[in-house]
């Protein structure tokens, strides 16, 4: 641990990914040792996909399978580093499907907000119920797993983005910058297809059933709930 630097005035309320109450909390029902850190590992406290083998990571498509919440699962195998949050690959995971939890969010949160989760990471953000965050819309084609992209209409598009479009197969995501760095150019999708050029549109964030339940600035801890 390096010497402190730093000493605050009033203690955190909790770690992010503690439970927020004792109100009932529920998992996702996998069954035992179904789902396990995919090969980046999983972060704790942050919302996680588990794919069709069970296999969690912090990125995804369409909304999260659960939030995972912290329970002395993560291990630190670097032994020059403070601390991690991340689950190696190969441990299990829990997914939590309800409940009060902590969380740290990125930008500012009231009461009453929607809680959204980052499709590239899993970390968490607060907006009004049905937004659309860091939405692109432009024009392109695919073909193979190449996008290409001739005109921005909105937005700058980013990896881990999510895209749709008439001619676009669902669940296609940006894996890659490749000549676009958000604009015009070429970037590399997960699905390989042939799509017409047409007008295409990017998600960054996607909604989840946990709402703000106490406010913050951003970077600081949220308390998100899923209970009236």
């Amino acid at each position: 641990m390096p010497f402190q630097t730093q000493v605050n005035q009033y203690p955190a309320p909790a770690v992010e990914g503690d439970f927020a109450s004792d109100n009932p909390a529920a998992s996702v029902d996998a069954g035992p040792g179904q789902f396990v850190a995919g090969a980046n590992g999983a972060t704790v406290a942050r919302f996680g996909w588990a794919d069709a083998n069970g296999l969690v990571s912090n990125t995804g498509t369409g909304a999260p399978t659960g939030f995972i919440h912290r329970d002395l699962q993560a291990l630190n195998y670097n032994l020059l580093s403070d601390a991690t949050m991340v689950i190696p690959e190969g441990y299990p995971v829990t997914l939590m499907s309800a409940g009060d939890f902590w969380a740290r969010c990125t930008g500012p949160a009231t009461v009453g907000q929607k809680i959204f989760a980052s499709l590239a990471d899993g970390s968490v953000i607060a907006d009004a119920a049905g937004s659309t965050i860091g939405a692109a819309s432009v024009t392109g084609s695919i073909a193979g797993d190449t996008l290409t992209v001739t005109a921005v209409g909105s937005g700058t598009l980013v990896a881990g983005m999510e895209i749709s479009g008439a001619n676009v197969a669902p669940g296609t995501v940006i894996t890659a910058l490749d000549t676009g760095t958000g604009g015009t150019g070429t970037y590399t999708v997960n699905n390989s297809q042939t799509a017409a050029s047409g007008t295409i549109t990017g998600q960054a964030y996607v909604e989840t059933k946990w709402f703000v339940a106490a406010p913050c600035n951003a970077g600081e801890l949220v308390k998100m709930t899923t209970w009236n």
